[in-house]
């Protein structure tokens, strides 16, 4: 190795201010870990750690910036709440459950929707963050996970509905996959010969992923073949193309049609009505996700509530005791720290007269 090379690469560090990026760089942990050590919060951290870390700071020779620790010791009472869609009948119930309980100790939610587009979740993460809130909330499409981490050994960061293993962040879930088959199962078992499951492109989107996982694996019990179309709900003649299947498929009578999300079966709903199939004798219509209006038509409609009061409650429970320090922030790097928690809040099959 050239040393003129290596000693030029250690004075460039030295001489421009070192940040806690490059402390957990230089000594191989995570920035939460140089976090937790700069807080005075070594309760799970090992001497070897702590060493590693107070050597690397004085090598760097780093100081803290007093305005930044300053404005961090000042809360906002603020909590970002980032969401897909703040139409879809999850986000609705979460949010209104999640505003109630944090409302109570006297915080105001940041409310944006992404429309599941990575960049423009970066843009509001990085806004919302700017604004100097205490917490985040967010469903996150996956791909700012480097982002999530650096904001999380800053401020509690909960991840819901879609969960992706970030330092420091906290997921919470339901059983999608469980749910799913359950679903399935119950379609198969009162009779139906074919089940048509109606969802949006994977992409690797957990929950959609999970809800297919258990649908096929329903199906693979019951040894029937799975019949998956994808459709995207902006374009109506995708819309169309499964309508017109359905309308094809009168030889498979009794089949049910089953939809990975309220959305879908909203834009299905009126569309499949007009088949000349007798529901639910003919034809079953159920859903994942339990909207407003199921209760309302007739037949009532099928469907697998979510969790969504008590995510919503729960969440907000979450961030309210880590604020207070109650709750550690995981470090994967740290073979000595806590893990971060991933709680898992089971949903909940409806039968209505859609499917009986």
């Amino acid at each position: 190795m050239d040393m003129t090379s290596q000693h030029g690469k250690e004075a460039t560090i030295v001489n421009k201010r070192a940040t806690i990026q490059d402390i957990a760089r230089e000594a191989g942990v995570s920035i939460t870990t140089v976090s937790r050590f700069l807080n005075g919060r070594f309760d799970s951290m090992s001497a070897a750690t702590k060493q590693k870390i107070a050597d690397v700071i004085h090598q760097l020779g780093y100081r803290p910036n007093a305005l930044a620790r300053g404005l961090k010791a000042s809360q906002t009472k603020s909590v970002a709440a980032i969401v897909v869609n703040m139409s879809y009948p999850f986000c609705v119930g979460f949010l209104r459950s999640l505003s109630r309980v944090l409302s109570v100790h006297g915080y105001h939610l940041f409310v944006a929707e992404t429309g599941g587009a990575a960049e423009v979740e970066r843009d509001v993460i990085q806004s919302m963050f700017s604004q100097r809130v205490d917490a985040m909330v967010l469903q996150s499409t996956g791909d700012n996970n480097d982002l999530l981490a650096t904001i999380a050994a800053q401020v509690p960061v909960v991840l819901v509905d879609r969960a992706f293993e970030i330092d420091g962040v906290t997921n919470l879930i339901t059983n999608n996959a469980e749910a799913s088959f359950e679903m399935t199962s119950h379609l198969l078992g009162q009779g139906y010969r074919q089940v048509i499951y109606v969802t949006e492109p994977e992409a690797a989107v957990p929950t959609r992923v999970d809800r297919l996982r258990g649908y096929t694996e329903a199906c693979s019990s019951y040894g029937v073949p799975p019949m998956v179309f994808h459709v995207d709900r902006e374009n109506s003649e995708s819309m169309l193309h499964v309508t017109n299947a359905i309308q094809s498929m009168a030889n498979e009578r009794p089949f049910a049609v089953y939809t990975a999300n309220g959305l879908i079966m909203i834009e299905l709903y009126k569309p499949l009505r007009k088949l000349a199939f007798g529901v639910p004798r003919e034809m079953g219509l159920a859903t994942f996700d339990q909207p407003d209006w199921a209760s309302l038509v007739e037949p009532t409609l099928t469907c697998i509530r979510q969790p969504v009061e008590e995510m919503g409650t729960l969440a907000a429970n979450v961030v309210l005791e880590r604020i207070k320090g109650e709750i550690e922030t995981s470090d994967p790097l740290d073979e000595d720290s806590p893990r971060g928690e991933t709680h898992i809040i089971p949903s909940t099959l409806v039968p209505g007269g859609s499917t009986l």
